[in-house]
């Protein structure tokens, strides 16, 4: 037995007891470690617990970071071990550059652009759309790494990527967009509804346990939201009044722009020579910290064309071009089936699928080339809008979890707690496309928008995410009652929520709901005192909110049948 894993009081307990069900309870001890623990190990043994401990593999997505810092990098090596870590923070940041690109270059457009198309206005469509661009993806990606009956880390993420919404990111929006109206009859019933979302669900997960009454409460919550925010939507545009929150798309110039106008003079789409061109001349003309942002993002570049059309009103035919969609069409669908089905399937039932989506593309292919041209923008481009939007979204959520599975890795070396970390840094991690996305709003033109996604969000997120997770967690259990917690900071996020969300409403009440520099200022000073709270209670200099004392290893978990 190697002395590091002798330093486990388990395995000095079943060392005593010369029998082979010692060693099975060995192994299932050892896997079942906090991956955390991996500096507690000799640094020749460390590359072995990684290896087995199954906690130290959830933080993967595609690399193995875990395994190529303690297996690859000698981490007893202080120097190669510092540099190591510095090289995974220039790999966040050069991933974040890549996501900042494809919301910058392609994702605003095409919301603007769909919400323009279905005359949404800017509630409806910050409230809808955006909300469910930025966080669909997140569910789902979510449902499909939960693997643990634990609730706790996921929890925690849903509730500090609210606060991260409804305080920073709001607050941004309000300091971008300067000072602008938000209308009543709208924004009264969305913040109510955030006031009300943490009673509701800590009130849940407060008792421990939550039954399929409970889940299906959850849903009709959020439902309710949605007629709500609709019957107040129709309440902001009866009367001839649609024009106070209706989108108005702008130019270069920022003259008002009517979607439905094809100008006349346009030239025809740049060919892939002329496009490289203005890539080489755009170069050329940067200066150092652009041209460093335009080489980091040279490979989403090259990607995003292959995958994603462009749709923006200021190109020509809105950026349509028949030859493209058809290669986004055909290569797209392969994608989504290698990244979210590739590691469910078997070898055999990947390629019938993949077969299955051939056929069909193809098909879509030929009736795009039989019944449209590349000169005139065909009636459904709407929905190729729209396909952009989900897409652009789904590709951003790719890279968003690439640079939490870092993130996840940096957490573990600096033995961080999963509560502190599941508030901060993973909803930062999470909250980035929603910050790139409400920022580059705001600074078009369109705070209300932004500043609607920033309240619907949550919402969505909260009630829909935690609710899926809950009927996942009863399929697997077979039971229609699981076992829940809230964890050491879950209480936390809902208190502080609760309250910057009604001291939002009282200052919205007190300014005439006019969004003031005082109100981001506000949010700002209120998320800081979060944040430092937290900080305290992660060095154990405050008694945590809500802290049950539990190991991560000692609370009862859902038993789930294997296979």
């Amino acid at each position: 037995m190697n002395s590091a894993l002798e330093s486990f009081p388990v395995v000095r307990i079943l060392n005593d007891t010369a029998h082979y069900e010692a060693h099975q309870n060995f192994i299932v001890s050892l896997r079942a470690q906090p991956c955390a623990n991996v500096h507690s190990v000799l640094a020749e043994e460390r590359c072995m617990f990684v290896l087995e401990t199954e906690e130290c593999r959830e933080s993967m997505h595609y690399f193995d970071y875990m395994r190529f810092m303690y297996c690859f990098v000698d981490s007893s090596n202080v120097a190669l071990f510092t540099v190591a870590i510095i090289g995974l923070l220039l790999t966040v940041a050069m991933i974040m550059m890549c996501i900042l690109h494809l919301t910058a270059d392609r994702y605003v457009n095409s919301i603007l652009y769909v919400a323009k198309s279905f005359r949404l206005n800017e509630y409806i469509a910050g409230v809808t759309l955006l909300t469910y661009a930025n966080g669909l993806p997140q569910v789902l990606s979510n449902l499909k790494h939960h693997h643990t009956a634990d609730t706790e880390l996921i929890y925690n993420q849903y509730m500090g990527t609210a606060v991260n919404q409804a305080a920073f990111i709001a607050a941004i929006v309000i300091l971008v967009g300067r000072s602008f109206y938000l209308y009543p009859e709208v924004m009264v019933p969305n913040i109510v509804a955030l006031i009300a979302l943490p009673v509701l669900i800590e009130a849940f997960m407060f008792v421990g346990r939550v039954g399929i009454i409970k889940t299906v409460t959850v849903f009709l919550a959020y439902a309710a939201f949605v007629v709500a925010l609709i019957v107040s939507s129709i309440a902001v545009d009866r009367g001839g009044d649609r024009t106070r929150s209706e989108i108005q798309l702008k130019d270069f110039e920022g003259r008002l722009v009517d979607i439905a106008t094809v100008v006349q003079n346009q030239l025809d789409q740049p060919t892939v020579s002329q496009q490289w061109h203005m890539f080489r001349e755009a170069f050329r003309c940067a200066h150092w910290g652009r041209k460093i942002y335009i080489i980091c993002t040279v490979p989403v570049r090259a990607l995003a064309m292959l995958l994603l059309p462009q749709v923006n009103h200021q190109l020509p035919q809105h950026g349509w071009n028949k030859y493209v969609i058809i290669v986004n069409v055909n290569l797209y669908p392969q994608l989504i089936l290698y990244t979210s089905f590739g590691d469910w399937l078997t070898l055999k039932e990947t390629g019938y699928l993949c077969l299955s989506i051939v056929a069909v593309t193809l098909l879509l292919s030929f009736f795009i080339a039989i019944t449209t041209k590349n000169d005139r923008k065909p009636n459904f481009f709407h929905c190729v809008a729209l396909f952009t939007v989900f897409g652009t979204s789904y590709l951003a959520m790719l890279l968003t979890y690439e640079v939490v599975a870092i993130l996840e890795t940096l957490y573990i070396i600096a033995h961080i707690s999963t509560a502190t970390f599941a508030i901060t840094i993973l909803s930062w991690g999470h909250c980035f496309i929603d910050l790139v996305t409400c920022f580059m709003l705001a600074r078009r033109g369109y705070p209300r928008l932004a500043f609607a996604g920033c309240l619907g969000g949550p919402v969505f997120n909260v009630l829909i995410g935690l609710g899926v997770v809950f009927v996942v967690q009863m399929v697997r259990t077979g039971s229609m009652i699981i076992n829940v917690r809230d964890g050491m900071s879950g209480p936390t996020c809902a208190v502080y929520l609760f309250v910057s969300s009604a001291g939002m409403l009282l200052s919205l009440l007190l300014t005439r709901f006019q969004a003031r520099a005082n109100l981001a200022l506000q949010l700002l000073a209120s998320y800081a005192v979060f944040l430092l709270y937290i900080a305290l209670s992660e060095f154990e200099v405050l008694h945590g909110y809500g802290t049950d004392h539990n190991d991560d290893g000692g609370y009862f978990h859902d038993q789930i049948p294997d296979g």
